[in-house]
């Protein structure tokens, strides 16, 4: 019995063209999910079996050209000399076959022949579009199989032939996309120049051979390449009334790119019409409207939003149940003893108060499924590129944004429908900072205890000091970091489609498994920690023989005075156990950072349980403050908390450091453990110097009345003049913007690809 072919297989392709799905298909969702070497960027990969061979399956990201524009783009050019060693699958989508043929005829004139895909067949033959199989594969070298990606039709002919023993070489073929002879003479003499020649040479050589042909900026070039440009522009220009320059170069080998293209599609296929349905034409005219459109989104996420957190509510509530009920069973059967301890206050209550939250995430997913297949999520991020601009971000971080209202968690995941990677990082930035649900408690507690004749206006001016800080940080964030040009928001609309349940499973499935296996085991860490600091020493030296008062009290008649007392007298002995803790020695310790805002030691402890879940904050005030009052607003009161004081622990909270779940996540989804820390450097500086500014702000009118609303006036007014100040300039700048693209009559293949190989 022979042993079976292990190849290596390497999907490459445009943006939406299908790829990924490709790769569910192929796989059947056995993937392995990992980072390449160096970079932070997502490495995808699957295996797959036949009776000959086993297939290592690697999902590229998506790319317009080899040329790169994002580190994700970067990873194809850098992976090209050993996806040339395997098999290459080049997924084409048939529906925009000239542009996606681009990125083909690259591949093809460094010498590589993929396996091409033709992907989204079924919309090109519905439309009318045919192909000649045969004639493709004689002008391009290349075998193609039409696929279906999304239904699995055509996969299992391509996976078949890539498992062959030995993948056919088309030889006898007139290859139409080859390097014309002018440009494949000069690139061997720019490889004469490293050492090598046209044969012996990686793609990637080849590439770099091409690229310094094509440089825009010729001037620091070396003198050799230079004249070798010289002379292919003198090639180039013969027979041409215009002579063709150097700086032209670039332009005339994409020109060329496209004029082969034209002429191998014009020989073996027949195009469909690029005529839309009307009923397409008139649901975009609706859903993409300028004045229109924006409500239209806002329902559709008002929808989402309440079906993730209200009908999730259901579903929650038996998770709940099961947790109450595990940690019932292990109170009821374990013996008392420290593990006993860590199972229920640790690991129980940690990660099962996480857990929860898992059919929440499902809903959040399936209709972020639905909108990605249905071609509407492209739609919203067109709708809300303009607004998101504001804050340095482009359209699609809108989704996560606006998720991060009632978890910080599902809404960092879901960042993944991101592409661009710094958008994706500074998306990751901002959502901690979105009120999340966890921190209501903590508003409905102090905004009810100190603002009772209006508390409604004080939670709305809280979450707008909030919106203020997110605008700021996220464009002074864009503004530092902005490299010399702008990352192109290339937005393709794809053509409705009706959602198939294979697709939307796997989506829910792969969330749902990463937020088990990932987050889950960073919350078990934490929550660990912050159980052993709770209850450790378990010595605490006390002022009072708490336990022997217990005991006399337990064996009197057991009356309402009696209980009262025996209540009283435990919460006593707890708080003094916890103050002896390393929970309040740490609260203690870090207690002086935190007077300059106004904070006892009891509020600087209660932000450390508040790590582990927000909701804390206030399930630890409780403790603290009770045996000065049976209502915890009138304790604070009692101990001096102010109004003032209340607003700026308020605010806070809402900005430092997330939940250690959001925290987990997000070193999860960044690769990049510099990153976390950075950001939990960034919450507490900001919430720290913004609740500084609000209690000085404070101090300083309290000469009046009314002071607080004076605080509340002055930000509204300040805010509002930078926002309307920045929106005039945006507006004049977008007009210039406008006036110039409408003078420029550059096609937008040109303007895509002029600029590099």
């Amino acid at each position: 019995m022979t042993s079976k072919i292990e190849r290596n297989v390497y999907l490459v392709g445009n943006p939406n063209s299908g790829k990924t799905s490709l790769f569910n298909s192929m796989t059947g969702e056995r993937r392995h999910v990992g980072n390449w070497p160096g970079v932070t960027v997502q490495k995808l990969e699957g295996i797959t079996s036949t009776e000959r061979a086993t297939l290592t399956i690697c999902d590229l990201p998506g790319t317009y050209s080899l040329t790169p524009a994002t580190p994700e783009e970067e990873i194809v050019l850098r992976t090209i000399d050993e996806a040339a060693t395997g098999c290459i699958v080049n997924v084409v989508d048939i529906a925009n076959f000239e542009r996606n043929m681009f990125l083909t005829t690259q591949l093809i004139e460094l010498g590589i022949k993929p396996v091409v895909s033709l992907n989204c067949f079924d919309s090109f033959s519905k439309a009318g579009g045919t192909i000649d199989l045969q004639k493709f594969t004689n002008f391009t070298g290349a075998t193609p199989f039409p696929t279906v990606a999304r239904t699995g039709e055509g996969t299992h002919s391509l996976v078949e032939y890539i498992a062959k023993e030995s993948i056919d070489e088309q030889t006898n073929c007139e290859n139409w996309l080859t390097l014309p002879e002018e440009w494949l003479a000069a690139a061997e003499e720019v490889l004469k120049l490293k050492q090598t020649n046209w044969q012996k040479a990686k793609p990637t050589q080849r590439y770099s051979a091409l690229s310094d042909l094509i440089r825009l900026h010729p001037h620091g070039a070396d003198p050799k390449t230079l004249k070798i440009r010289e002379n292919l522009a003198e090639t180039l220009s013969k027979g041409r009334a215009k002579p063709v320059k150097i700086t032209d170069l670039a332009c005339e080998l994409a020109t060329d790119r496209y004029r082969r293209i034209e002429k191998l599609i014009a020989a073996c296929a027949s195009l469909p019409g690029k005529n839309i349905p009307t009923w397409q034409e008139k649901l975009d005219s609706v859903l993409t409207h300028k004045f229109l459109g924006l409500p239209i989104f806002a329902l559709l996420m008002g929808w989402v939003f309440w079906t993730t957190f209200s009908v999730g509510e259901i579903p929650m509530g038996w998770m709940h149940s099961l947790v109450d009920s595990i940690r019932g069973f292990v109170q009821t059967n374990m013996q008392d003893s420290l593990i006993k301890e860590l199972m229920i206050g640790g690991i129980i209550s940690g990660v099962g108060g996480v857990v929860i939250f898992i059919p929440n995430i499902l809903i959040l997913f399936f209709w972020i499924a639905i909108l990605e297949d249905s071609g509407y999520m492209s739609r919203a991020a067109f709708i809300m590129d303009r607004m998101m601009n504001s804050i340095g971000l482009h359209g699609r971080a809108f989704i996560p944004m606006i998720m991060g209202l009632g978890c910080n968690v599902p809404a960092v995941l879901a960042t993944r429908i991101i592409d661009n990677r710094f958008q994706r990082l500074l998306t990751m930035l901002l959502i901690p900072l979105v009120t999340c649900a966890a921190r209501l408690p903590v508003l409905v507690l102090l905004c009810g205890t100190f603002f009772p004749e209006n508390p409604s206006v004080w939670m709305f001016a809280l979450f707008f000091v909030n919106l203020l800080v997110l605008i700021f940080l996220g464009q002074m964030t864009s503004l530092l970091f902005k490299t010399g040009e702008n990352s192109p928001f290339l937005l393709e609309m794809p053509p409705y489609r009706l959602p198939t349940p294979s697709s939307v499973f796997h989506m829910l499935y792969e969330k749902g498994a990463h937020f088990i296996e990932k987050a889950g085991t960073v919350i078990l860490a934490g929550a660990i920690v912050i159980w052993v600091l709770s209850v450790f020493p378990r010595e605490v030296p006390l002022s009072f023989d708490y336990n022997a008062e217990l005991a006399e009290l337990n064996a009197q008649k057991i009356t309402v005075q009696v209980s009262d007392q025996i209540a009283q007298i435990s919460h006593k002995r707890d708080i003094e156990l916890m103050e002896g803790r390393y929970m309040a020695r740490l609260g203690k310790l870090i207690h002086p950072i935190m007077r300059p805002l106004g904070f006892s030691w009891r509020e600087t402890v209660s932000l450390i349980p508040g790590f582990l879940a927000k909701e804390s904050v206030v399930s630890t005030l409780s403790v603290l403050y009770l045996p000065y009052s049976e209502h915890i607003g009138d304790a604070m009161r009692k101990t001096g908390m102010t109004p003032l004081t209340a607003f700026v622990f308020m605010m806070f909270t809402l900005l430092y450091i997330p939940c250690i779940a959001t925290l987990g996540v997000i070193w999860r989804e960044s690769g990049s453990t510099r990153f976390t820390v950075l950001a939990l450097i960034v919450y507490f500086a900001i919430a720290y110097i913004v609740s500084f500014v609000a209690l000085k702000i404070g101090e300083a009118l309290q000469t009046s009345t009314a002071w607080l609303e004076g605080l509340v006036i002055v930000f509204i007014a300040v805010s509002a003049g930078w926002y309307l100040l920045r929106t005039f300039i945006m507006t004049i700048r977008g007009n210039r913007c406008n006036s110039c693209a409408s003078s420029n009559k550059c096609s937008s293949r040109g303007k895509s690809n002029c600029s590099g190989g």
